[in-house]
């Protein structure tokens, strides 16, 4: 930290923040309770700022010797450095003797010498200065205080905060415009050729991982690093660019213009070319067309009890087909859709390709998948036999009748029957009838209990559907806007 303070709250080249206070506050009352909460908060908030600025001084210290440290102002401390590194990269488990080390040297070792300072030295003759760690401690030991807020350092912590906020603006400014265009697929075939190579990548090292000299990695890597920022090495590295000069390379190259590579094949001197070729082992053919799927719509009808056979009103469109068996007929609920084909609306996202609906013929696959029972529905291809009811062939479903309580008191005589729950007194021409009797109801009720009827002569229920078919595409949707990371919840 810098002695003087002359530009303690210059913020680099940036004016200092401000608040912005709307023209016409909002006027509480002295006695409110919001008055109160805003009044306490913005006491809070400024002592806790306070209390940061008083003791942040060791975190920027730490920074400013890092960034000597790591700068070569002390060629000295900057050797050492690459020589404990490369240590560690070579013996990893001198990395738990580092910090004891640090407790040592840093931190008990200045302690010490504080409260047994050397003598001065003109009080003894000798040319090598002797220091002596015996005797009674002759100074008070050094303790950390917070910096006061009329101080110096009070004003140079806020000054280093400002600059550490907008280094972070920096940088998180300079990330976006770096990586936004490379992730976000806002160029397809960039984005996707990268997330193929991080795939590849990925799969690569986690097969080949254990093979890599990680020791030998981290310590080139390492040391390359923090030359990098010597200056003297820097200029050693431009002269050896000037002396590799491009002419002498290509006084030494046939002038002809390809190669002979190996194995005989042409290597092209142009680099565009290679440009080229890399090009189109990169590119990556992307679908144009945008998705498609089949939406569905049932349409309801119903038919009063009592009502004649032909007796049919529409009744609405629904997304379900409104099945016996069906949660919300089974809860007694009234089927929910729109009364109209105009009303029906594509999903959310999509929107319609096709013109019309289509009527879906073949109705045995519909409810043969939703595994639906209690119906009945017509086979395509299956000629009428009887007398039918319904008298279109329009891929309608119909619900089974209900029995009768006559038709189930029936059955239970049939079933007794059938089981031989018979008086002996009874002659064999009644049983006889009796038994023909049975046969020929069982079959009847055994006929209502089929899923599937080519025809329409068992008799139907109150409901009936069919199911129309449309196909959708996706659209483009509207721009998301810009996204911003907040602790707070979302509603």
């Amino acid at each position: 930290m810098d002695e003087y303070t002359s530009e303690a709250l210059v913020n680099r080249d940036e004016p200092v923040p401000v608040l912005n206070i709307s023209s016409k506050p909002k006027r509480m009352s002295k006695g409110s309770p919001d008055s109160a909460h805003s009044r306490s908060s913005s006491q809070s908030g400024n002592s806790m700022q306070n209390r940061l600025l008083t003791k942040i001084g060791v975190v920027f210290l730490f920074q400013n010797r890092v960034e000597r440290l790591l700068g070569w102002h002390n060629p000295t401390h900057t050797l050492s450095l690459l020589f404990v590194y490369s240590f560690i990269c070579l013996d990893p488990h001198l990395l738990l003797v580092l910090p004891l080390v640090i407790l040592l040297l840093f931190i008990m070792v200045p302690a010490f010498i504080t409260r047994h300072p050397p003598p001065p030295s003109t009080s003894t003759s000798s040319i090598v200065p002797y220091y002596s760690y015996e005797g009674p401690a002759l100074a008070p030991a050094r303790t950390i205080k917070p910096a006061s807020e009329t101080s110096k350092d009070f004003f140079r912590n806020m000054r280093d905060l400002q600059n550490c906020m907008a280094d972070f603006s920096d940088v998180h400014d300079a990330t976006i415009s770096m990586f936004a265009p490379l992730t976000n697929f806002s160029n397809e075939k960039l984005s996707s050729t990268l997330f193929l190579g991080c795939t590849v990548a990925a799969v690569t090292l986690f097969l080949t991982a254990h093979l890599l000299p990680l020791r030998l990695i981290m310590l080139a890597g390492g040391n390359v690093a923090i030359l990098s920022n010597s200056p003297k090495f820097r200029i050693l590295c431009k002269s050896l660019i000037q002396d590799v000069g491009a002419g002498d390379l290509q006084s030494q190259l046939p002038q002809d213009d390809e190669d002979p590579g190996v194995f005989g094949a042409a290597i092209p001197k142009d680099s565009s070319a290679v440009m080229s070729a890399l090009e189109k082992l990169t590119d990556i053919s992307l679908d144009t067309e945008p998705e498609e799927r089949e939406v569905e719509i049932f349409e309801l009808q119903h038919r009063a009890p009592g009502t004649s056979e032909h007796g049919w009103e529409n009744f609405l469109f629904s997304p379900q087909p409104y099945d016996p068996l069906s949660p919300s007929r089974i809860a007694g609920d009234r089927p929910r859709g729109c009364r109209f084909f105009d009303d029906v609306r594509p999903p959310s996202g999509w929107k319609w390709k096709s013109k019309k609906w289509e009527l879906d013929l073949d109705c045995r696959e519909w409810v043969v998948e939703r595994m639906i029972t209690g119906v009945g529905f017509e086979v395509p291809g299956v000629s009428p036999e009887g007398n039918t009811i319904v008298d279109e062939v329009g891929g309608w479903v119909w619900d089974l009748p209900s029995e009768s309580p006559s038709a189930q008191e029936e059955d239970e005589e049939i079933t007794t029957m059938a089981y031989g729950d018979l008086e002996q007194e009874r002659n064999t021409s009644s049983k006889g009838k009796n038994s023909s009797i049975s046969k020929d109801k069982h079959r009847a009720k055994s006929a209502q209990d089929w899923e599937e009827a080519g025809t329409a002569t068992y008799g139907v229920g109150e409901w009936r559907r069919r199911r129309w078919v449309r196909i959708v595409q996706r659209m483009n949707l509207p721009p998301a806007g810009t996204v911003t990371y907040s602790t707070l919840g979302t509603n």
